[in-house]
């Protein structure tokens, strides 16, 4: 509960202080030491310890504990109490526990007037989980209100289960294939069985006509297809798909507040697919619609998509402007909200490494890769991107003529044994051994060519985190 405490302490908005402080207020309550202890820990923030925390409060340490509990209890009231009403899916539960309350009371006819209105903001906004929920309440009770229509409520909850099997089915699948984009970065292939899973349940989704028509399942099934057409790398298709989709939920109204995180990954890919197909100025048009978005319903997800705004200018500006793709990694850099996501700071590293890259300056680059690696989180990265980013090291060591290319090259072969004998790795393998013959002086000419024409320039600085192919062509001539 402690390490929880200071977390939710520091997190918290000028808008939600002021409403925790008017929340305490509700009673006559006067020096109440919980308002003390959360006035030092905004103060201290991480510094405050609990020997200064005594002093300050003049309290012991029984009373320390207690004090904070009594805290955390009421800034978990405080943000229930601010933000259920802004949820739609929070505002139905609230109906559903109001129910439980007087179902308790014995005040049958009321519990069940609740449930009706839960049911109606369910239904509204879609919640089909949520239905479950609340015609399960509903013919429980039944038992004891026998003016409950039961075989109505019995068989909405049997289309409610039809059309929430339908829907998980979508979101497990849908969440494999994040789970491996995130860890792989774009850099790795996801496993064939999943993709042939996702396109046959693309398939059989687009002939159910009860679902169809649903904007909770439309956009379940623009977010499965755009995967399939990503994971084909088909960015022009992609970018047709995705513009005719945002247009299309735009102009029927689709977007609110309890789908808002689907309007924000929708710009977020929009950004992305035009600079994969090197339309930079509209990329950038989409990175600021996508900011413009981040600030409605209260800033609602502004931190979640944070990182994706910066992400989106320093690859648009990596491209345009070096040196203001830098200007934004420094500030990313700096932001608490992106720095207290650990596993963005290899976004931070990667990018600066390669654009020095860009820019000859092999030293900033290295030092940039050798933190990268030296991070906690760079070992729960997918194995194959890890390989990657220390084949991009030994690259720039090369061109910065270190001394200790072939023990690093051994030591990666020796830790990456495991995988570097898959067949979708087998180019990481040849390339490795191109360099290693290289500084042995041996002969690379034929194992130089070889390696070129087995994949397309195009394709190499698609696949590769700094092309392979031109790093061939263009050092070791």
């Amino acid at each position: 509960m402690s390490k929880f405490l200071n977390t939710i302490v520091q997190r918290l908005t000028k808008e939600e202080i002021r409403f925790f402080k008017l929340f305490l207020n509700r009673t006559n309550a006067k020096n109440r030491k919980d308002v003390d202890l959360f006035d030092l820990m905004r103060k201290k923030k991480d510094d405050l310890n609990t020997d200064e925390a005594l002093n300050k409060l003049k309290i012991n340490s029984n009373n320390y504990y207690q004090i904070k509990n009594r805290l955390y209890n009421e800034l978990n009231n405080s943000m229930i109490w601010q933000h259920i009403w802004k949820d739609n899916q929070s505002k139905s539960f609230s109906f559903v526990l109001l129910s439980r309350v007087y179902k308790n009371k014995c005040e049958l006819e009321l519990a069940f007037h609740y449930l009706l209105k839960a049911e109606k903001e369910a239904i509204n906004s879609q919640l089909y989980e949520v239905l479950s929920i609340i015609y399960t309440e509903i013919i429980q009770l039944s038992h004891e209100l026998i003016s409950v229509e039961v075989d109505t409520y019995i068989d909405l909850k049997k289309q409610n289960l039809k059309t929430l099997n339908q829907i998980d089915e979508i979101d497990m699948l849908l969440a494999k294939v994040m789970h491996e984009f995130k860890k792989k970065q774009n850099f790795g292939k996801l496993d064939n069985e999943l993709i042939v899973s996702i396109s046959n349940k693309h398939s059989q989704s687009l002939e159910n006509d009860n679902l169809i028509d649903k904007p909770r399942f439309r956009l379940k099934l623009f977010k499965m297809y755009s995967r399939i057409l990503l994971e084909k790398r088909d960015y022009i298709s992609l970018e047709v798909f995705l513009l005719k989709n945002y247009n299309s939920f735009i102009s029927d109204n689709i977007f609110d507040r309890s789908n808002h995180n689907d309007k924000l990954t929708l710009l977020t890919y929009l950004s992305n697919c035009f600079y994969k197909t090197k339309k930079y100025k509209k990329s950038l048009e989409f990175a600021n619609k996508l900011y413009l978005s981040m600030q409605e319903h209260d800033s609602l997800l502004y931190d979640k998509y944070l990182f994706y705004y910066y992400n989106a200018l320093v690859l648009n500006y990596s491209k345009t402007d070096k040196d203001k793709a830098l200007k934004f990694i420094d500030q990313a850099s700096k932001n608490e909200i992106i720095t207290s996501l650990p596993a963005y700071s290899a976004f931070i590293y990667l990018n600066r490494a390669i654009i020095f890259y860009y820019k000859n300056n092999f030293k900033e680059a290295i030092k940039n890769l050798s933190r990268l690696t030296l991070l906690e989180d760079f070992l729960l990265l997918d194995k194959s991107f890890q390989l990657k980013i220390l084949i991009v090291d030994v690259m720039m060591r090369w061109l910065n003529q270190a001394n200790d290319i072939l023990d690093r090259i051994s030591k990666i072969k020796n830790g990456y044994k495991s995988i570097l004998s898959n067949v979708e790795l087998r180019r990481e393998k040849d390339f490795i051994n191109i360099i290693s013959n290289s500084v042995n002086s041996i002969k690379i000419d034929d194992l130089k060519t070889q390696f070129l024409t087995s994949l397309s320039d195009s394709e190499s600085e698609e696949i590769d985190i700094i092309s392979y192919n031109s790093w061939l062509r263009n050092y070791l001539k």
